[in-house]
């Protein structure tokens, strides 16, 4: 469905599986740091969405979000993330490793 894409925007988390994932899948992962909110570093939504922008809709695969983290990084905001995915026409993979 998108032959030409070779971008995943990964919001960076401690856990590697997620990485080495994109890797073996012969993409390029576009790391995306997360921010500091009082004492919880949370999903940099305005940043995915600028990423997507940047390198084109149509050269990024996916976004990769985790619902499952270590403190004080929080679960991504799939909600916030969908939205921005629904609007880009870009696929959104979620990793739900350990969630219920």
């Amino acid at each position: 469905m998108k032959p030409n894409a070779k971008y995943i925007i990964w919001p960076r988390i401690d856990q590697k599986t997620c990485l080495k994932c994109i890797i073996t899948a012969n993409l390029i992962p576009v790391v995306i740091e997360p921010i500091l909110e009082k004492d919880e570093l949370i999903t940099d939504h305005e940043m995915i969405e600028k990423r997507i922008k940047e390198l084109g809709p149509e050269n990024v695969l996916a976004v990769f979000t985790t619902t499952s983290c270590f403190a004080p990084r929080t679960p991504d905001n799939l909600e916030e993330v969908a939205k921005i995915s629904k609007e880009t026409g870009v696929f959104h993979v979620v990793n739900n490793a350990y969630g219920l």
